[in-house]
């Protein structure tokens, strides 16, 4: 039994994912464990149409169990899909495509964030946790020996509330309130500056439809799975727009950008840019030519990438987006959610079971901020660089995929108990593999810029279809993947260095930012 002069024994910061997740976690094995969840919303707004990733898939299935909802409520996803163009007049059928051949192997899906945020916080109450909603937390008072964190809580009806708590977990998401409270958020702008704008669309004209297969015979070739069910990109120098589908029949669509290299369309608002930019890519035009935008419902972010450079401390721990966020291409953010919350609870149920956690607190302010480096060196950095050019884009798409196959998936779902409660990319096969991935990164951002030079840049943007040999799983055939991607990126580096360079060097086609 736990026991304590504290109110509470954890309060949560913050009811969405990261929070309902680790109050579900901590009540269901320990139901005498007192826990408040303090949600400042009424009910969770529409957010970003959301695609998971195998690990988050695996967190989402495995450790929540949430398997049936999902099914019933959410699209299954089938893989990431990449479209490329040369100009916006070309044809659909001439277009290069990457991505899978048949459907997904393992469980991912195209989340309604905001339907399943409110169904584990609803499954969080089932277990035992307390709420208070819509409830803001107005200062908080953590302390530095064994006393209790007291926080004064005012809801949006009735007086303040103060409460003592043995435990604090922010699960605040880009509120981020103890990092920004504490001074431990930090940002990459200068490495990083990316900005989103999204919207949600109705009356979309979908890739497997009557309607695009008799316009693009093509369509109806080479792949055996279908293409709505996957999360379709956009691809440009600079430049990536995302298409999610939604179980209520909408889309997600969205656009992030690198401010180094492109600049939206102008136009009288971020909805009026968004829609210009899609309307110059074949895929857009043919999918969003008549589609209807949700009222109410464009937003845009900037600088989006973020870290807390300590997520632990005396009885507190940040969670989630809390903890940081890096960029949204591969759809990680749920990845680091699963793995910070997980060992959050282990953290919290040793700890209040008496035992010495500080070895446990000082590995995770280690860990975690060197993982997030790791990660994004590996992934992202100078990424957006290339993303224009399709035979890069395809070395990449097979080396990335093949790595996170090869290391995070296969660990999660092969020790699950273990690998939870660790970073990504951690120790010395971790710090091998993101090496090794950072590096082919830096070779295919250098390949973009030789070929912007000499011309070449984007030169397989039409008339390819390139599906892997096999769909990704955590076993051997990810290594046969990852030989095949090795040959692509060794064929790029001979062939850009091959080419000629032209009398004249075409301009690097740098533009300014244009900010909204």
């Amino acid at each position: 039994m736990i026991s304590s002069t504290a109110e509470y024994d954890v309060v949560i910061m913050g009811g969405a994912f990261s929070g309902a997740a680790a109050g579900m976690m901590l009540k269901r094995e320990h139901p005498d464990m007192r826990i408040l969840i303090v949600e400042r919303t009424v009910q969770f707004d529409r957010k970003v149409g959301e695609s998971t990733s195998e690990v988050a898939g695996c967190f989402l299935t495995r450790v929540l169990h949430q398997g049936a909802h999902l099914c019933a409520h959410h699209y299954q996803k089938h893989g990431l899909r990449l479209w490329f163009c040369k100009t916006p007049q070309d044809s659909v059928d001439d277009l290069t495509e990457i991505g899978p051949r048949y459907q997904s192997r393992l469980p991912t899906f195209q989340l309604d964030r905001a339907l399943l945020d409110e169904h584990l916080l609803k499954e969080a109450c089932d277990f035992g946790c307390e709420l208070m909603r819509p409830a803001t937390v107005k200062t908080i008072a953590l302390s530095e020996d064994a006393a209790p964190h007291t926080l004064e809580i005012t809801p949006k009806e009735g007086p303040m509330r103060t409460v003592t708590a043995r435990w604090l977990i922010d699960a605040s998401g880009k509120a981020a309130v103890l990092a920004k409270k504490l001074g431990l958020q930090s940002t990459i702008d200068d490495e990083h500056p990316t900005s989103s704008i999204w919207c949600r669309f109705r009356n979309v004209n979908g890739l497997d439809s009557f309607k695009s297969r008799s316009m693009h015979p093509k369509l109806m070739e080479n792949v055996r799975g279908l293409r709505t069910s996957s999360t379709n990109h956009l691809m440009g120098r600079g430049w990536w727009c995302w298409i999610i589908p939604l179980s209520d029949g909408s889309y997600s669509v969205g656009v992030t950008w690198d401010r180094r290299f492109f600049s939206l369309p102008e136009g009288p608002s971020l909805l009026a840019r968004l829609q210009a930019h899609l309307m110059t890519h074949p895929v857009g035009r043919l999918m969003f030519e008549n589609a209807v935008p949700v009222e109410n419902d464009t937003f845009y972010y900037k600088n989006l990438a973020y870290r807390a450079e300590r997520v632990a401390g005396n009885r507190w721990i940040i969670v989630g987006d809390a903890a940081g966020f890096m960029d949204p291409m591969y759809s990680h953010g749920l990845d680091f959610c699963g793995h910070t919350v997980y060992a959050a609870c282990e953290l919290v149920k040793k700890n209040l079971a008496g035992e010495d956690t500080q070895a446990i607190t000082d590995y995770l302010n280690m860990a975690y901020p060197r993982s997030w480096r790791i990660w994004f060196e590996a992934l992202y950095k100078d990424k957006y660089a290339y993303m224009g050019d399709a035979e890069l884009m395809n070395a990449a798409f097979l080396l990335d995929l093949a790595t996170y196959f090869i290391g995070p998936v296969r660990l999660v779902y092969a020790h699950p108990d273990y690998e939870w409660t660790r970073m990504p990319y951690d120790g010395p096969a971790g710090t091998l593999f993101g090496n090794f991935m950072a590096f082919y990164n830096r070779r295919l951002a250098s390949l973009a810029q030789e070929r912007m030079r000499k011309g070449i840049y984007g030169r397989c943007n039409n008339g390819h279809v390139w599906l892997p040999r096999q769909s990704f799983s955590p076993d051997t055939s990810a290594v046969r993947l990852l030989w095949d991607g090795l040959k692509v990126w060794l064929k790029a580096e001979i062939t850009t260095w091959l080419a000629p360079t032209p009398a004249t060097s075409p301009a690097m086609m740098v533009e300014k930012p244009a900010e909204a």
